[in-house]
């Protein structure tokens, strides 16, 4: 009998874990000039736009680049990612100049925002940014 709770003990941690993060499959995320970042629970890739795909003809968005992720900052950007999304929910889904797209995968779902500009798409990108560094 005591063994029987003492593996349900040891399991407890693992069954707690936070579901929420372990759920998500990718969170991707273009900027309102298109550079793209596609984040999983490990990575990073940062897909820059070039001058011969920006509208200018003359913008760059960098270096591409790909960073490998801690728990913590995949944590992170999902808690941001979460709150942006809940923030925006019923929003217009026609994108217009100046916004950017935020979406985020599940088992089996996606969530989809188009997001004006606000703090929190700064904080976001703000946080991208330093991660990619």
């Amino acid at each position: 009998m005591r063994r029987k709770y003492l593996l349900a003990f040891m399991f407890l941690p693992i069954l707690m874990c936070n579901c929420k993060s372990m759920a998500v499959k990718s969170i991707q995320y273009s900027d309102q000039n298109n550079n793209h970042y596609s984040i999983t629970q490990t990575s990073l890739i940062y897909s820059p736009v070039t001058p011969e795909e920006s509208s200018s003809g003359v913008y760059s968005g960098g270096d591409p680049a790909e960073v490998q992720l801690t728990k913590d900052e995949f944590n992170t950007i999902l808690s941001l990612s979460e709150k942006i999304m809940k923030a925006s929910e019923g929003n217009e889904m026609k994108r217009e100049m100046l916004t950017s797209v935020l979406v985020i995968s599940e088992e089996g779902k996606s969530r989809r925002a188009i997001l004006k500009r606000s703090e929190a798409r700064s904080a976001l990108e703000e946080l991208l940014q330093k991660v990619k560094q």
